[in-house]
């Protein structure tokens, strides 16, 4: 987004004032630290607003837990002390040789012309299906079966080869929200969303003079996967926070890596989100507040990597301003600079609409928490009923609906949403 910086110097008494107001915030972010026993509370807050359809599982909770209060240590800011060129962090796999990077922003659609009766059978695209959001937290290693924001090494794994083997393709976020879901004919739409920023999600070291990525760690997990199958897309969204980005809660040898980190991601696929600085519950706090949180969040990560574009926001505990109110993420100004979100995450428990649906609002997106009973359900869910997802066409300028629809999705294409794209239906 544009900002207008001021370029004004504040001199004499101006000058000790600012520094008192910038000691005074950087205080209480870190007040906000250990405030675990206060989430329990926060459950209700989380209201999806979506479809109700007598075919969904009807084990669905209303309410998901909170997320934990993530909060780090506020004694660091956006410097480096790492004087590694960033080409030269490596990627431990198991693939026998890298391949590039895949292209997130595609110049052209996969497919241009419109499918033949024949492909219309065989990949049965359906544009207004819903599309599967994951959420994780922590990638480690955990012996406590009841911690639902903790996912093993291993069973992260096991999540991306259900989703290969099932034909879901990963996309960024900001593809799903603006309606410009560019994948392969008969490929399913997945977005990976990591929260927090933990150190298990991005864990580097040195080796023989080189920084090397975890490969048990998420981003090394990913990239493991992406260069095993080309086909499978590429992408993921970290919602940082950004006083310590991969570090929390106790990596201190991690800190010094949050510069090449953050740039590593940007330059190799992955998107950068808002999580606040100090991880607040925006239910209870004031508007001038929240906005700061916002605004600070952003100003952080950007002083790490420039041309990071922060347009998504995952919203901490699933609480929303005021029991729900959007209109700060729309825009709002902080310190003379304007700012707006494209849209915001929720801590849901179903699958997203497709961005031609009816119900689709950005900045209400729930998502699939990571852990063994929602991914179990929903993963079963889909495979006994295909019909409910989306499933691509190949080509964004186009939304291909199927005349038998699942009876969930009958008379909820929103055609103000399709911005001029043409609609084929088999």
């Amino acid at each position: 987004m544009t900002q207008i910086r001021p370029a004004g110097l504040i001199v004499g008494l101006g000058i000790i004032l600012g520094l008192v107001i910038i000691v005074a915030g950087v205080l209480s972010t870190g007040s906000d630290n250990g405030e675990d026993d206060t989430t329990d509370e926060l459950a209700t807050e989380n209201v999806t607003p979506t479809d109700s359809d007598a075919d969904m599982p009807d084990d669905v909770p209303e309410d998901d837990p909170p997320s934990p209060d993530a909060t780090p240590d506020a004694t660091n800011g956006a410097t480096s002390d790492v004087s590694d060129d960033i080409d030269d962090i490596d990627v431990e796999t198991d693939a026998e040789a890298d391949e590039e990077v895949a292209e997130t922003d595609h110049v052209t659609p996969y497919r241009e012309d419109p499918l033949t009766e024949e492909e219309l059978s065989e990949y049965r695209p359906n544009e207004l299906g819903k599309v599967l959001v994951l959420m994780y937290h922590r990638i480690e290693q955990q012996d406590n079966p009841e911690d639902v924001w903790t996912r093993t090494p291993d069973q992260f794994r096991d999540d991306l080869q259900w989703l290969y083997d099932n034909d879901f393709y990963v996309i960024p976020i900001r593809d799903y929200i603006r309606n410009q879901i560019n994948i392969p004919p008969g490929k399913r739409p997945v977005i990976l969303t990591f929260d927090d920023g933990t150190v298990g999600q991005f864990r580097m070291s040195e080796h023989d003079g080189s920084l090397m990525i975890d490969p048990d760690s998420a981003v090394g997990i990913l990239e493991d996967f992406f260069n095993r199958y080309d086909d499978f897309g590429r992408g993921g969204l970290f919602s940082i926070l950004p006083l310590a980005p991969f570090a929390w809660p106790d990596a201190e040898d991690q800190r010094d890596y949050a510069g090449q980190k953050l740039q590593w991601l940007i330059d190799n696929g992955y998107e950068l989100g808002n999580h606040t600085v100090g991880h607040v519950n925006m239910g209870e706090t004031p508007d001038d507040e929240i906005k700061s949180e916002l605004a600070r969040a952003e100003i952080l990560i950007q002083e790490y990597v420039p041309e990071a574009e922060i347009s998504v926001l995952a919203v901490p505990f699933g609480v929303y301003p005021n029991q729900g109110e959007t209109e700060i993420f729309e825009g709002w100004e902080y310190q003379g600079d304007e700012y707006a979100l494209e849209g915001a995450l929720m801590v849901g428990a179903e699958p997203a609409p497709s961005p031609s649906h009816v119900e689709f609002d950005p900045m209400w997106i729930p998502r699939i928490n990571g852990d063994d009973e929602q991914l179990g359900r929903w993963f079963s869910y889909v495979e006994d009923n295909p019909g409910i997802i989306y499933v691509s066409d190949g080509n964004p300028n186009t939304v291909t609906i199927p005349e038998n629809l699942h009876p969930s999705l009958v008379d909820t294409l929103d055609e103000t949403k399709i911005e001029g794209k043409d609609v084929i239906r088999y």
